[in-house]
Formats: structure tokens, C-alpha cells, sequence
């Protein structure tokens, strides 16, 4: 019987770039992963004068010579490399790269997320901060390493976060919703640190944050405008200094319109996190006033409120009025649409990520930037009228 023949396995190209390279590339398109690569190897110096051709290429990262025309022309609109003619070989400027990026051969940021419990699970928005920045930093060299810790109730966790910087060796770090302990502690280690929203307590950490307080005052202005009187706005598993912010921008606005402010019925609060403590300071709210109009902070929180007020059978906007302080990209799927703000997630990446690449930045603890969102009108707010009643 003759011997079955068995196929030689091929060769993975990949197999050609360095060892010292490699690391976690996330789920992207080809062209931006060809591009990382490409990089990675120019600035560790891979090639000497001159690199290799785009079939050459192609072969070496295993995608296709259409896929690394598109890779290597984003590297030359940097000046690492050129050629005069398509059929040139690529010279190396080795002098821009050690320019753009100087010495390191990698540098990676560390992004901290709040875990997934209470009001700090991941959220559409800080995923999408997360895409955004992978998408600006790691054509540029940066190795972004997403981490779940638990600093949201705002203690300090010294031995875990040196733990964390020790394994990952970040040269800057990102924190979405910081807390004082952690700008202390940033402080402390001098690892450059910036915060895409959160508090900094008494310490100086350079901040990125959406506006609440000016979506809520443009809230503010609309519902008094429609005749509402009696709003209210959940502060569940809130600061006692985020609490006392919004209390008080509240308050002005409805002492200017002629309406005495309550703590407990226009801003109730709750040290409970979770939608089964939302729920309850609902139906303390309505047990407590004839609500008009509701104003949610966050979008999970919108659609909870939203469900409370389906299952009492009220409608909206003719019943209640309803406004969101945030978006997400489902929003338009509602019925009727959520009358909400748009976030400037991008813009916000892009100052995050220019503060990334400016390492003459990083000494600036003034740096704060206040962005808020764009009104979207949507089709949940009304006039208050004599049917505009809460059974």
C-alpha cells in the first residue's frame, strides 16, 4: 500500500519579526495591525539604510500587498520612510523616528477602568473612550493595557496599583472616573497620570471630563420653560461633593423661577448604589410630589427610570417629561426618542491622546478641560398642561 504523502505545514510569516516585539495587538482592521508592526519594527531598528519592498513585506506580516500599500504610505506621511519612484526601495530616516518618538522602543499606557458593580460598570461611553484611544495611539507605538480595578469607593490602594505599574512598566496612565486617593498616589509614584472624569480632592491631576453641571442647567432651562416646577434628579451613589455641586446648580435655577428649593424631593440621594436603590428613590420621589419631569444623569439610569414609569402606566412626555445628561448609540431605537445630550467622545480621546504624545504635558497639573454635549431634542418633554398629572 503506498505511503500517504503529508502536506508540509507552511511557514507563518509572522514567524520573521522580532521576539522582543511581540505583544497583545487588538481585534482591529489588518491595515492598522500591518501598520503597528511596521512601526515596531522601524523604530527598533529591524532594518539597516533600507527596507524591504511591499511584496516582501506582505509576505513577512502575512497580509496582502493591497493591505500593506495602505500601512506603509500612513508611515511615510510621518517621514520615517520614503522613495521617490513605486518601484524604489524604502529609505529609512532614522533620524525622524528617534525624533517623533525618541528612544523607547515601546511605549504603552495603562488605562484603569471602575469594575463592573454599581454605577462604575463599564459603560458605552468608556468603552468607546477606550476604541477611540486605541485607534489615535497605537498607530503611533502605544501598547494600551485595559485594567478593571476597584478604587471606586475612593480608598486608597497603594500596594495593588504599585503591584499594577510594576508588572505593566506604563510610561503615562489613564484614569476614567479617578478618585483624590489615586491622584494622591499618582502624585507620589510621578508617573504621569491624567483623568477622563472622576474627582481630584485637594491634589493637582490633569483632568478630561464631560460637563455635567452645564447639560444640567441647559436642562434646567428647557423644563422651566415648558412650565415644570416639580423636577427631579436621582443622585444615587453620588459624591457628597458631586451631590452638593448639583444641589446647588439646581437650587439657583429654581430659585430664580420663583420655586423653593427641597433637598429630598428635587435632588434625593442614596449612598446605595445599584438600580434596586434608583427604583426606591423613585417611589419615594413620586410618593413624596407631583412630579413633572424627570433629569437622569446617566443613560442606565434613563432607561430604569423609563421602565418604572411604563410599568405605573404613565406616558411620556404627556405624563412625565424625561431627560438624559447621555447618550448611546441605542438611543435612537427608542420610541419615543430620548430627548438627551450627544457626549464628544472623540474630541475627548483627542485631548487625551495629544497629552499621551507631549511629554512636556505631563509636568502640567493645570491642564482641566470641560466638555459638554450636544442637545439632541428628542420627543420626551412636553408642556406642563392640566393633563400633564401623575395618576
Amino acid at each position: 500500500m503506498e505511503e500517504k504523502k503529508t502536506r508540509k505545514k507552511r511557514r507563518n510569516p509572522m514567524e520573521n519579526i522580532s521576539t522582543h516585539l511581540a505583544g497583545p495587538v487588538e481585534k482591529d482592521s489588518r491595515v492598522i495591525q500591518a501598520e503597528l508592526a511596521l512601526r515596531r519594527n522601524l523604530r527598533a531598528g529591524s532594518w539597516g539604510t533600507y527596507m524591504p519592498g511591499i511584496r516582501a513585506l506582505a509576505t513577512t506580516f502575512g497580509v496582502s500587498p493591497a493591505t500593506m500599500v495602505k500601512a506603509v504610505d500612513r508611515v511615510r506621511s510621518d517621514g520615517w520612510i520614503s522613495n521617490s519612484t513605486a518601484r524604489q526601495r524604502f529609505t529609512i530616516h532614522r533620524d525622524v523616528i528617534l525624533r517623533h518618538k525618541g528612544k523607547d522602543a515601546m511605549l504603552r499606557t495603562l488605562l484603569l477602568l471602575a469594575p463592573k458593580t454599581g454605577r462604575n460598570e463599564t459603560t458605552s461611553s468608556a468603552s468607546q473612550v477606550l476604541l477611540h484611544l486605541w485607534e489615535l495611539l497605537a498607530p503611533k507605538g502605544w501598547n494600551i493595557r485595559f485594567h478593571i480595578d476597584d478604587y471606586s469607593n475612593g480608598k486608597r490602594r497603594q500596594k495593588q496599583w504599585d503591584e499594577l505599574v510594576a508588572h505593566e512598566k506604563p510610561q503615562a496612565v489613564i484614569a476614567i472616573l479617578g478618585t483624590p486617593a489615586m491622584a494622591a498616589w499618582a502624585r507620589d509614584t510621578k508617573i504621569p497620570t491624567i483623568f477622563c472624569g472622576g474627582a481630584i480632592g485637594e491634589y493637582s491631576v490633569p483632568m478630561v471630563a464631560f460637563s455635567s453641571g452645564k447639560m444640567l442647567e441647559m436642562a434646567m432651562d428647557r423644563l422651566l420653560a415648558l412650565g415644570h416646577k416639580q423636577i427631579s434628579t436621582m443622585l444615587a451613589d453620588r459624591s457628597p461633593e458631586y451631590c452638593q455641586s448639583v444641589q446647588k446648580r439646581i437650587e439657583q435655577k429654581l430659585s430664580n423661577a420663583g420655586v423653593p428649593f427641597i433637598k429630598e424631593r428635587h435632588t434625593p440621594t442614596s449612598e446605595i448604589g445599584g438600580v434596586n436603590a434608583f427604583i426606591k428613590s423613585l417611589e419615594t420621589t413620586f410618593e413624596q410630589q407631583n412630579t413633572t419631569a424627570l433629569i437622569c444623569l446617566e443613560w442606565r439610569e434613563y432607561l430604569a427610570a423609563l421602565c418604572f414609569v411604563q410599568q405605573k402606566g404613565w406616558k411620556v412626555p404627556e405624563d412625565i417629561s424625561m431627560i438624559c445628561l447621555s447618550s448611546d448609540h441605542a438611543a435612537d431605537w427608542l420610541h419615543p426618542v430620548p430627548t438627551h445630550f450627544r457626549l464628544p467622545v472623540i474630541t475627548m480621546c483627542e485631548i487625551l491622546a495629544d497629552w499621551i504624545e507631549d511629554v512636556n504635558l505631563h509636568s502640567n497639573f493645570t491642564l482641566f478641560e470641560s466638555l459638554s454635549g450636544k442637545w439632541e431634542e428628542g420627543a420626551t418633554i412636553g408642556p406642563v398642561s392640566e393633563t400633564t398629572s401623575i395618576p
